[in-house]
């Protein structure tokens, strides 16, 4: 059974609601960019990068879903303290760069923006 761009971001949005407690809603949107990702303040969404859907783990998509709500929680646009205190709580550092790693890999290969 093939699966779906929607079915993959069914799960990742299943799992990312696992992982962050105090978030009921999430909005995600996959779209054609030269970004990783961003949340968007304005729409209450977490955007992706479509091509990333065909290339990285669901494990790594997740990551990223949840990296850009953290962004949400903490009310912040940075990767302060608040933000990396809310991250490492969710993932071990092991995980961090694994995901990391395998998301620079990927804006290298594409030529996309690192920063997210």
């Amino acid at each position: 059974m093939e699966i779906t761009r929607q079915n993959k971001l069914d799960r990742i949005k299943s799992r990312a609601l696992e992982l962050i407690k105090n978030v009921t809603i999430i909005n995600i949107k996959a779209k054609k960019m030269k970004l990783i990702a961003y949340y968007d303040w304005k729409n209450d969404s977490v955007i992706i990068n479509e091509n990333m859907l065909d290339t990285l783990s669901e494990g790594c998509l997740t990551y990223i879903v949840v990296h850009e709500l953290i962004h949400r929680i903490t009310k912040t646009r940075n990767h302060d303290a608040r933000f990396l205190t809310k991250l490492i709580s969710i993932y071990d550092l092991s995980n961090i760069i694994k995901y990391e790693t395998e998301i620079t890999a990927f804006s290298i290969s594409n030529h996309i923006s690192r920063d997210y």
